[in-house]
């Protein structure tokens, strides 16, 4: 383990030398070892790489471990049987992975990203917060980056099923970055997993998320788009996902609504459009038939904590027709008017006069008010 962490050292984040050097050398120790003359002869090696290797000392890679220790902080080396395949198949995987929590096992229970912007429209929180809840009610594992805004909403999603939930870092575990969202990483911590390649105490920088995206997609069978403008971080692990031979779900909208000309020209490129979770479960169903139980993600009514209290002092059956006229916007009522009969598709709404986002916010928004519920294949039932 201290080889490991100590090449990281020498190497940095996201080295494009790392797995090169693992190859021809077998494995870290025997780079410590290696000569300064056979690491430059190996051609492997920048200049101020080969300067950190004949520097950087092995005791600062101890205190490291120490450090972790001390904070609970678990370590999962490159050659670790743990170490997730998917991962270790990019060209630049993490030389060391640090985690807290109880790290999944990637390769064998599907795992899929939510990703999104900081300032994310109110479908979207909603959008982002019922897929969360969905896919990890459902068993797979939920994936985000742990900022504000669409990632808060799909980890609390997947926190609220009670399902599995990973949150990476772009900074040390350990960091004070956004303490405003402090709780929610100390939930996931607790049931989930947060996952870094920096070291504990590495601040955040505006470098560390580009590069902290890489791992988002690798990790997961697909990433989903929830909404994307023009230069939006979310297209970067779009794009990673590309790379990786990983499926990128985009959320379609208006070509007119700038704040999804990136999820617009994803799908113009070639990205699924996703209209509900089901399109997420019929693509990984036929490969995980037994980790993905749909019966379990469509059972129970989502809530989010912004309706909860809501919700606590006023059931469905309470409200007056006054009440829902006043709390439903205007996609949600033309949706619900246009119901006619128990159990229907969201194809059935088609003709309704809204445009397919619409619907999906509709859904969602009447979902949460206990309307309807979704059921098996793909279904809603009015409630």
């Amino acid at each position: 383990m201290k080889y490991s962490v100590w090449l990281q050292l020498c190497l940095g984040a996201a080295s494009s030398n790392f797995k090169r050097a693992i190859e021809v050398f077998k494995n870290a120790e025997n780079i410590y070892g290696a000569g300064f003359k056979a690491l430059k002869d190996s051609g492997i090696f920048s200049a101020g790489e080969l300067r950190r290797l004949s520097t950087v000392q092995l005791v600062d890679a101890e205190k490291i471990i120490n450090d972790c220790y001390k904070n609970k902080i678990g370590i999962i080396t490159y050659s670790d049987k743990r170490y997730p395949v998917c991962l270790s198949a990019i060209d630049n995987p993490p030389a060391v992975i640090y985690y807290k929590g109880k790290f999944p096992d990637f390769d064998n229970i599907p795992s899929v990203a939510i990703v999104g912007p900081r300032n994310v429209s109110e479908f979207g929180k909603r959008a982002a917060f019922s897929l969360g809840y969905r896919l990890a009610r459902s068993g797979m594992i939920v994936v985000s980056g742990g900022a504000l805004g669409c990632d808060t909403h799909a980890h609390a999603g997947a926190l609220k099923a009670e399902g599995i939930t990973v949150l990476v870092m772009a900074c040390g575990i350990l960091s004070n970055y956004l303490k405003e969202n402090a709780p929610l990483r100390n939930e996931v911590a607790k049931n989930g997993c947060l996952i870094s390649e920096y070291l504990p105490d590495f601040p955040a920088t505006r470098y560390t998320f580009p590069v902290r995206n890489r791992i988002i997609s690798a990790l997961s069978l697909g990433t989903v788009v929830i909404e994307a403008g023009e230069k939006s971080g979310a297209l970067i692990t779009a794009r990673h996902a590309n790379d990786q031979g990983r499926d990128v779900f985009v959320i379609p909208h208006s070509p007119k609504n700038k704040s999804y000309e990136g999820s617009n020209a994803l799908l113009r490129d070639g990205a699924k459009p996703l209209l509900d979770a089901s399109d997420i479960f019929n693509e990984y169903i036929p490969r995980f038939p037994d980790k993905i139980n749909i019966e379990r993600a469509y059972s129970g009514h989502i809530l989010s904590d912004t309706v909860k209290n809501e919700a606590k002092s006023e059931t469905k059956n309470q409200k007056s027709e006054k009440n829902l006229n006043e709390t439903l916007s205007k996609e949600a009522k033309i949706v619900y008017n246009y119901l006619d009969k128990q159990k229907f598709l969201p194809e059935d709404l088609l003709g309704c006069g809204l445009s397919s986002q619409q619907l999906l916010s509709a859904l969602t928004e009447l979902e949460m008010e206990f309307l309807i519920k979704a059921v098996p294949g793909g279904m809603y039932e009015k409630c």
